[in-house]
């Protein structure tokens, strides 16, 4: 589900107002700001997740306007995104404003972060409601609870929305979104071929169909997918990673290795582009061209303290043998022994063994595995 925010706060007179409340921070002057104004820019500023700032805005906006219903909104709207669930709801129990539909939809978002499903779905409807069924509000309802990954319950809201807006492409491309999410691949494809014979150079659809494709397997339709992205938006540097991940599972090595080392050029440093690099060599049986990548590679995994254990002993494997292919024994049981140290039952690293390591050694690790 892509982010589509621009909204008011893109808006001229929203640029303006931010302005003049920055402004007079710098200048340390004090202006006055109606209690909206204020409310709006702490929501901007805890949207980019400046949450200080956005808090510094309130407590200017309630020197102003004490008590004022907005305001406090936007700060139980900010403790809520601090996790803070159980202050949030004090605060907006606090709050005597029985009309505001902005409060309704709140408490339902508290009650969603209790796991309270019936009392949030109870407020949400009851701001719809108040909102005269506004489309923004069905918007907000329903990606928080795709969000929430409460599918049931968005899909109850998706039905209301497209029954009374059955052209909205926003919606129809929750749907879309919606089926994606749940793994109704084919349905989903269905949906997004729909906005596509409207939207057709809507590079998210295209997207979204290629990793439907992808995850299907079929990895030409995917493959097409990702050029049209390429065709409308060259640029495009994720696009072109799947497609090459498609032409590698299409086992087309050498155009996916062109591929790979192109996108490598701007990115010297990826761990991953270095490594698929190798896997083109290596599958073309370019063993020790192979092996300089896969060195590259485990330096650069080394800089990054959150690669998972997974990717290390993959990459010892094909290190152990690119090493044996190319008649270096020792360094091939050397990576070996580093990549069983890391997974003894690794089933690739113990079939490995079988052809690298003397016998002796071959026995004992049979040993130790059936103990």
């Amino acid at each position: 589900m892509r982010d589509d925010s621009a909204s008011y706060f893109d808006s001229q007179e929203f640029i303006e107002i931010l302005d003049m409340y920055e402004n007079m921070l710098s200048d340390g002057s004090s202006v006055y700001f109606d209690s909206m104004d204020i409310a709006n820019i702490a929501e901007y500023y805890s949207m980019n997740g400046q949450l200080d700032k956005s808090d510094s805005a309130i407590e200017y906006g309630l020197q102003l306007h004490p008590s004022d219903s907005d305001i406090l909104i936007s700060k139980a709207n900010n403790l809520l995104r601090r996790g803070l669930k159980d202050e949030a709801r004090v605060l907006t129990e606090s709050i005597t404003d029985p009309d505001n539909q902005e409060l309704l939809y709140l408490k339902g978002e508290i009650e969603l972060a209790f796991d309270r499903l019936d009392e949030a779905d109870a407020y949400f409807t009851q701001a719809v409601q108040m909102s005269d069924d506004d489309p923004g509000m069905l918007n907000d309802i329903i990606v928080k609870y795709m969000d929430n990954r409460n599918y049931d319950l968005c899909q109850k809201w998706l039905d209301m929305a497209l029954l009374l807006s059955p052209d909205s492409r926003n919606f129809i491309e929750l749907q879309a979104d919606l089926f994606f999410d749940t793994d109704q691949a084919d349905t989903a494809i269905e949906w997004y071929n729909h906005l596509l014979d409207e939207f057709a150079y809507d590079t998210y659809y295209w997207e979204q169909l290629g990793r439907i494709y992808y995850e299907k397997n079929d990895f030409a339709q995917a493959r097409e997918c990702f050029e049209f992205i390429e065709a409308i938006d060259p640029d495009n540097k994720s696009a072109r990673m799947m497609k090459a991940s498609c032409i590698f599972n299409m086992e087309s090595w050498d155009e996916a290795f062109r591929i790979y080392k192109e996108l490598l050029e701007d990115d010297k440093t990826s761990y991953t582009l270095l490594y698929y690099c190798g896997r083109c060599q290596y599958e073309m049986m370019q063993y020790d061209i192979a092996y300089d990548y896969f060195m590259d590679a485990l330096a650069m995994l080394m800089l990054d303290p959150d690669v998972p254990q997974e990717m290390y002993v993959e990459l010892y494997y094909y290190l152990a043998e690119s090493s044996h292919k190319t008649g270096k024994s020792q360094q091939a049981q050397s990576f070996l022994h580093q990549g069983l140290a890391l997974d003894p039952n690794d089933e690739d690293l113990k079939k490995l063994a079988q052809h690298i390591l003397p016998d002796k050694e071959t026995d004992l690790l049979t040993d130790n595995n059936l103990q």
